[in-house]
């Protein structure tokens, strides 16, 4: 359900004809919302409580082998672990969006404003770390600066701010958030309602925002950073530098994959709110359930983040397997194996990358 871009996680659906409902109620005959309703029931639920699982499994695994190798983080260690902080705290929020498409939201006031927040912000985190640890890259391998591996606090400064700016971007939803109670579906949502003389500016500005600091930001710079990586491993001699661009162009591609179907609607969304486009029940009732569809698809991201940026990197898997092998979960041999092998591609990629970002390449 969708009365805005956020309302898309809560199952919330968007009444394009009546724009400040309830207030307007009367101005045009409402569309039925009944099959979107029986599509979210069955949709959300599993697939939420799956994304739930496997990101949290997933990033907790980050986090722990982070913390457990005893070594302190720098440069994108620090970017990764924020990463997967923020990738835990949104997927924890799933499982209430799961039960609001059963039951209605059954949990109190204050809470929907704690627990839409909460994913908003994380949100626009994930999407902004990402953009941190794409210039971390671009300045460590194209430059071959390692200013962030010198310069711990500088690095602990552009973490704080991140999530400063994305508190800040979620002052409005905290505010404006709410349980409500809507008399045509006999439910009770966390939604977003604004005031209604400008509701609908209200709308049209987060969906904006969202828009480009969730997407289009992140994009642009992971495109820029990723392209000028690959022209300089491509310049190199380095043995791994092919396998290099093949994590590179996996990073952006997941990263458009799982979210430009999102914002596509979301943009349909917005020239709906602008009256740019025709409102017809019919097709807006399938906008809907691709909103629902797409947003669940970015939200998989989340699961994927840990292997992009974690699990197929050298360094981490070294630090994995150094933790199981000191709580005794692999044997030596196996031990010995790894390490002689990832010893010698180490050695062989000291020339392209300068062991700056060897947490993934």
């Amino acid at each position: 359900m969708a009365e805005d871009h956020i309302m898309s996680y809560s199952g919330e659906v968007t009444d394009y004809y009546n724009d400040s409902y309830p207030y307007d109620c009367c101005l045009a005959q409402p569309c039925d919302f009944n099959p979107y309703q029986e599509f979210s029931k069955l949709f959300l639920p599993p697939f939420y409580f799956l994304i739930f699982f496997l990101g949290f499994g997933g990033n907790v695994m980050v986090i722990a082998v982070l913390l457990l190798d005893r070594v302190s983080l720098f440069g994108t260690d620090i970017f990764i672990f924020n990463l997967a902080i923020a990738d835990i705290l949104l997927v924890v929020t799933l499982p209430f969006w799961a039960l609001q498409a059963m039951f209605g939201w059954i949990f109190k006031d204050f809470l929907c404003k704690v627990i839409g927040s909460m994913l908003k912000i994380n949100f626009y985190t994930s999407t902004l770390f990402l953009i941190c640890i794409s210039f971390e890259r671009y300045l460590s391998i194209v430059y071959v600066i390692r200013m962030y591996n010198r310069n711990k606090r500088f690095i602990i400064y552009i973490t704080l701010l991140v999530w400063f700016v994305c508190f800040l971007l979620t002052v409005p939803d905290f505010v404006y958030l709410t349980a409500d109670f809507d008399s045509r579906l006999n439910v009770t949502s966390c939604v977003l309602f604004f005031p209604p003389p400008s509701s609908k500016t209200w709308k049209i500005a987060l969906i904006i925002i969202n828009q480009v600091v969730a997407f289009l930001l992140p994009l642009v710079a992971m495109i820029y950073c990723y392209f000028c990586i690959i022209l300089t491993l491509l310049r190199s001699k380095g043995f791994r530098k092919h396998k290099a661009v093949k994590v590179i162009l996996a990073v952006v591609v997941a990263f458009f994959l799982c979210w430009s179907p999102y914002h596509l609607v979301q943009f349909i969304i917005a020239l709906l709110q602008l009256g740019l486009l025709e409102k017809d029940c019919q097709w807006e009732n399938k906008l809907d359930i691709a909103d629902t569809v797409t947003t669940s698809l970015g939200f998989f991201h989340c699961c994927l983040n840990p292997l992009l940026y974690a699990f197929i990197g050298l360094k981490f898997r070294h630090k994995l397997l150094t933790v199981l092998r000191r709580y005794g979960c692999i044997n030596q041999n196996f031990w010995n194996t790894h390490f002689r092998a990832s010893g010698q591609s180490r050695d062989s990629s000291l020339s392209e990358s300068t062991e700056c970002s060897n947490t993934v390449f």
